[in-house]
């Protein structure tokens, strides 16, 4: 028994001994890293990171659009306005019933045969009074007139039957008969045209008014007072 227990111990010394050996491991002990080894491991930290800091990119103009295209995020200029056209002058429509610029000065009755139609101006010029009739194309001839005489009712020289009221003569036709204004002419008491028709050459030679322009005629042309015949 006790060359056993020697045994044991000189046993146990080897075991010793080899565990004391240089380069040996020990178990439980930390080994230090390899310094010739070609991996080396880093650990990073969220908090305490020491890179270098980087630069902010600048922020786009352009965002992402809904169907993969892109946006522009900065306004641009209007295009300019289409070029106007500015709107012709207007000028006034000459009136019809203003006389015409051939028809003399002053305090006159005109009567363009063309237009069949009278124009009543006093001494300044001023229209007082113009309105249609019936005259005939071919007399009087054009010219300057003056009323000579007055009837408030007379009757044609060939018939007895055709009469007039208001007649006022300012010329004579070729074969010496009387022209002048008058009313509208009646036959046997019935007129020989109506109103309607005043603006027609349908007289033999007399200019036919209505009742009330020939009422007006009379009451202002009195004898002397010029007449003016133009085409």
């Amino acid at each position: 028994m006790r060359r056993h227990a020697i045994g044991s111990f000189v046993a146990a010394l080897a075991i010793g001994a080899a565990l004391l050996a240089p380069g040996a491991d020990i178990v439980g002990a930390t080994t230090p890293p390899d310094p010739s080894s070609t991996t080396t491991e880093v650990t990073t930290t969220d908090a305490t990171t020491t890179d270098a800091p980087t630069t902010e990119a600048p922020a786009s103009t352009m965002a992402p659009a809904t169907r993969g295209s892109t946006i522009q995020m900065v306004s641009t200029l209007a295009p300019p306005p289409p070029p106007t056209t500015a709107a012709p002058p207007t000028t006034a429509a000459p009136n019809p019933l203003a006389p015409p610029a051939n028809s003399g000065t002053g305090r006159r009755v005109v009567y363009s045969k063309s237009r069949m139609r009278l124009w009543i101006i006093d001494g300044n010029g001023t229209v007082l009074r113009t309105y249609l009739v019936s005259g005939r194309f071919s007399q009087p001839s054009l010219g300057t007139y003056s009323v000579f005489s007055r009837s408030a009712f007379t009757c044609h020289l060939g018939n007895s039957h055709i009469c007039m009221r208001w007649m006022v003569r300012f010329a004579h036709g070729p074969s010496g008969d009387n022209i002048g204004f008058h009313e509208i002419p009646r036959r046997d008491g019935v007129p020989m045209q109506s109103d309607s028709q005043l603006g027609q050459a349908l007289s033999s030679g007399c200019v036919r008014q209505s009742t009330a322009d020939a009422q007006y005629m009379w009451a202002w042309a009195y004898i002397g007072t010029k007449v003016v015949v133009i085409w």
